[in-house]
């Protein structure tokens, strides 16, 4: 039985999330789990969706009184490390952690730290939004993507599929989590940065043929590098499937990445292009794109470290 829970990170992702679960379950069994800094700032200066406040109840760690019964991660991968500490006194044997956390290798993370909690693969895809300071504003809430590393359907997973469900958070739990996992690692290699070096909303990547061909062909080399990983099932079946989901998003929408950069923030690049390179050399596999993409991005990131500096 899922009685409490905590979100951490108050991107898009987690407010949207936060304030489902705060609406069916109340404030006293959702928490948004922040450190002591940021918890003055929500208090003070709040959080709005699509232009309405949420009061979200915001614990800090010295805070916590009993372990929870879900975590959900929805921060940055560069803040992944910080988040470990946050949540140690929450987590016991009978806590699942989900991760939404772009990217490949977040669930080893975790479960190298809390080998004992239960920590599925987990995703949310096809969420857009905008987010300036405290006001997140979105048109389409996504889903979230869940499964066993086994792809059993566990009583633990059925439970938070039950939950979400009562909540009204969109979810699916996939024949193959893994391959699902590489299919939003795909999107993420290509399309988010594509986006961020060429400054391309969703309408630009999905109708400029030029931008349209590069994100095609770097997924390309995605699943080629994904076949000799071992992962079974992606093909190009996945780009015509994300294809099809960008083309029904906002015109003027944003990916993350590109609205990182345009904040001259620190982008995703290491989980992304430069993981997917360093995978390729380790398996002998040509990903010359990708390889690009990494390069011109870490510039971009050096540029913007220095010019704040």
């Amino acid at each position: 039985m899922i009685n409490r829970v905590s979100i951490v990170g108050l991107g898009a992702v987690g407010a949207i999330y936060a304030s489902r679960l705060d609406a069916f379950l109340g404030k006293d069994k959702v928490s948004v789990l922040v450190d002591s800094q940021r918890k003055e700032r929500y208090t003070t200066d709040g959080i709005y969706l699509n232009g309405e406040k949420k009061n979200f109840t915001y614990i800090s760690p010295s805070e916590i009184d009993s372990p929870m019964d879900l975590i959900i991660i929805a921060t940055k991968n560069n803040q992944l490390l910080e988040v470990l500490p946050l949540i140690e006194k929450a987590v016991s044997e009978n806590t699942t952690i989900i991760s939404l956390l772009n990217g490949i290798d977040s669930e080893d993370v975790l479960s190298l730290k809390f080998p004992k909690a239960h920590i599925p693969y987990s995703f949310a895809t096809a969420i857009d939004s905008t987010r300036i300071k405290n006001r997140i504003d979105f048109s389409t809430e996504g889903i979230i993507v869940m499964g066993e590393k086994d792809n059993s359907k566990s009583k633990r997973i059925i439970e938070i599929g039950n939950l979400f469900e009562k909540a009204n958070i969109a979810y699916r739990i996939p024949e193959n989590i893994q391959t699902e996992m590489w299919a939003k690692y795909m999107v993420n290699v290509s399309i988010n940065t594509i986006s961020a070096i060429t400054r391309a909303n969703y309408g630009f990547c999905v109708g400029i043929k030029e931008i349209k061909h590069l994100i095609i062909e770097t997924q390309k080399e995605v699943i080629a590098l994904a076949k000799e990983v071992g992962i079974i099932g992606l093909d190009e079946s996945y780009i015509d499937r994300y294809q099809k989901i960008f083309s029904t998003l906002e015109k003027e929408g944003k990916t993350s990445m590109l609205q990182d950069i345009e904040a001259k923030r620190v982008s995703e690049n290491r989980w992304f292009c430069i993981t997917a390179s360093t995978l390729a050399r380790k398996h002998n596999v040509k990903t010359p794109l990708i390889d690009t993409l990494g390069l011109l991005l870490a510039g971009i990131d050096e540029i913007h470290t220095l010019s704040a500096n």
